[in-house]
C-alpha cells in the first residue's frame, strides 16, 4: 500500500517536471536534454561501480 502511494506521488512529480521542461524548452530540446541526462546517469553509475569494485 505504501509503495503504491509513493509510486503515485513520484509519477505525479515526474509528469509535472517533464511538462515544465517541455513547456520551457520545446519538445525537440526536451528530448535532447533527456538523452543527455540519461547519458550522464550511465556515466555516474558506471564510475561508481568501477570505483567501488576496487
Amino acid at each position: 500500500m505504501l509503495q503504491a502511494l509513493l509510486s503515485a506521488i513520484a509519477d505525479v512529480r515526474l509528469s509535472a517536471a517533464s511538462s515544465a521542461v517541455i513547456r520551457l524548452f520545446g519538445l525537440e530540446n526536451a528530448v535532447e536534454i533527456a538523452t543527455a541526462v540519461v547519458g550522464l546517469g550511465c556515466i555516474v553509475i558506471g564510475s561508481a561501480v568501477f570505483l567501488l569494485e576496487h
